[in-house]
């Protein structure tokens, strides 16, 4: 991204991404990040929270507009053509990451956010890179290796409307490439600082935490041997924005992928070890590590589960399965283009087992994010 007279729309920019996103930019001289939040909502007193620790250099502006208005984004006429000729860069954050959303609202807001995202960089007769973010689990149902080249739509199925709606997110994404400089960076999981262990944005694995740490998750689906694939905030954030200063276009994963994930077994175990080390009286609670089985038990659990009638359990178990079942699907997300791109920046995703007890502390410490820690 040169840094003379650049200027970006960032959407998402309180989200666990786009937030880390902001913090980076906003250290930029001569750099204007314009952040679109959604007309009428709170997020203007959450931007200045994100950068309440930093002395911005960059001229940081909020705009208030809607991206389910299409091409528009909810901006007047004038505003609007004023931004078109002014961005250079469109980092679009913005979206849902919610599991359990209808799929109806899923696509309202990654399908046609994107859509009108795309819509509106076609009106930016300066635009350098249109930077997208998606997930890996467009995979979906399929098992095995998954690759930067590989579609989302294998007719295999999704486990929940997240991962279906950024699928079809993608394949207007695709037809956009002809036309337009389109970077699409497919996210793994991601955790959280892996210095700090902050969370700015609590997702399925800060959920299953809880759920472990309650008592609640007594089984797991999948493979003790399977590869789980967790990521830092800040490497994606310093990746994604290497790859966009670099100019690269084209779909990237930022992943663990083989070198850097680890196993399911593993990671149920660190957050065991964890929750002991960081709260010792919990050990006296005497809850049980959670036992990894294959599909089929953990469907006979789930009804079980539902005929028993206990509805502390029952939520909970409703609640994880909208993630959990993704397990029973293992995959290894190939990152060679990544790595290739990344060669010799010094930015790598780090191996999880790492900085992931970082984050289970600061998910006890914040309890959940409730709380100032």
């Amino acid at each position: 991204m040169s840094v003379k007279s650049s200027s970006v729309l960032l959407t998402g920019a309180t989200g666990a991404v786009g937030s880390e996103l902001l913090r980076r930019l906003a250290a930029r001289k001569e750099t204007t990040v314009n952040a679109l939040v959604r007309r009428g909502s709170t997020r203007q007193p959450d931007i200045a929270g994100i950068l309440r620790d930093l002395e911005p250099v960059a001229r940081v502006v909020v705009l208030e507009g809607e991206l389910r208005d299409g091409p528009t984004l909810g901006l007047a006429e004038a505003d609007l053509n004023a931004l078109a000729r002014e961005t250079t860069h469109i980092v679009h954050c913005g979206g849902s990451t919610s599991f359990t959303l209808p799929l109806s609202e899923a696509r309202a807001l990654n399908v046609c956010g994107t859509r009108a995202i795309l819509d509106f960089a076609r009106r930016c007769d300066n635009l350098q890179c249109v930077a997208l973010f998606s997930t890996v689990y467009v995979s979906g149902k399929r098992s095995g290796g998954f690759s930067e080249d590989d579609f989302g739509d294998a007719g295999m199925g999704f486990v929940n409307s997240y991962e279906q709606s950024k699928a079809e997110m993608e394949e207007i994404v695709r037809n956009a490439m002809h036309d337009l400089p389109v970077l699409l960076l497919r996210l793994s999981t991601v955790a959280g600082d892996s210095n700090t262990g902050m969370v700015r944005g609590f997702n399925a694995i800060h959920h299953a935490i809880r759920l472990v740490y309650n008592g609640l998750a007594p089984m797991i689906p999948g493979d003790p041997d399977e590869c789980v694939d967790i990521v830092s905030s800040d490497f994606v954030a310093d990746a994604a924005l290497h790859l966009i200063d670099h100019g690269d276009t084209g779909v990237f994963h930022l992943a663990s992928g083989a070198e850097s994930s680890s196993s399911l077994a593993d990671l149920i175990g660190a957050t065991v070890d964890s929750l002991v080390r960081f709260r010792p009286a919990w050990r006296k609670r005497a809850i049980e590590k959670p036992l990894i089985v294959d599909l089929d038990t953990y469907d006979l659990f789930v009804r079980s589960v539902e005929e028993a009638g206990n509805e502390v359990m029952r939520d909970a178990t409703r609640s994880i399965s909208t993630f959990a079942y993704q397990l029973a699907h293992p995959k290894l997300f190939d990152t060679a283009r990544t790595r290739a791109a990344l060669d010799g920046s010094r930015i790598a995703p780090g191996r999880a087992l790492e900085f992931y007890p970082r984050v289970v502390k600061y998910c006890l410490d914040s309890s959940w994010g409730t709380r100032p820690c």
